[in-house]
């Protein structure tokens, strides 16, 4: 229970440092106020029930067990709000994955060869146009080659492709 709290303590802390949320008084605002994505719902715990692309059933976090979930990934299951979006050394970092595990398929650019243009507004799949959709594929996959990279990398390391990502479609602020 102990590791619990402090985990959301220390989700509390990054949600106030990226400016996410602010606290009043004795109360976190901010947080319980971002906006989800259309059809995107929470559980009894306040978590995001994400969902696989293909048939969407909730997606059941089991793969890599042992990693550890960061601030950032906390905070993303509550918010959708992905914490390293603007940061420029987690970009970077994003930028790394990017190269070795996305440009076989999406290319440098993200314009797409095996897999989609992942830098227009086309989306095979519309809920995959919002972080939350984009983080349910590149965890748990989607048709074709689109592997489960859950399997393989820790789900902080897929927030951090994700704010490449966002780079890489002129998202960025």
């Amino acid at each position: 229970m102990a590791r619990g709290i402090d985990r959301v303590a220390v989700a509390v802390v990054v949600l106030i440092a990226t400016g996410i949320a602010s606290v009043s008084g004795s109360r976190l605002s901010g947080a319980s106020e971002t906006e989800l994505p259309a059809g995107v719902e929470k559980d009894a715990d306040g978590n995001i029930v994400f969902r696989h692309v293909l048939d969407d059933e909730p997606i059941e976090f089991e793969y890599r067990p042992d990693q550890t979930i960061t601030p950032a990934v906390d905070a993303f299951h509550k918010t959708a709000v992905n914490a390293y979006d603007g940061d420029d050394d987690k970009i970077a970092a994003g930028k790394k994955l990017w190269g070795k595990l996305c440009v076989a398929c999406h290319l440098k650019d993200g314009t797409g060869r095996i897999g989609p243009s992942l830098v227009d507004d086309e989306w095979k799949h519309p809920r995959v146009a919002s972080d939350v959709g984009r983080f349910e594929i590149i965890y748990a996959g989607g048709a074709g080659a689109m592997q489960a990279f859950g399997r393989r990398i820790d789900q902080d390391d897929i927030l951090k492709v994700m704010a490449y990502l966002k780079e890489l479609r002129g998202e960025t602020n």
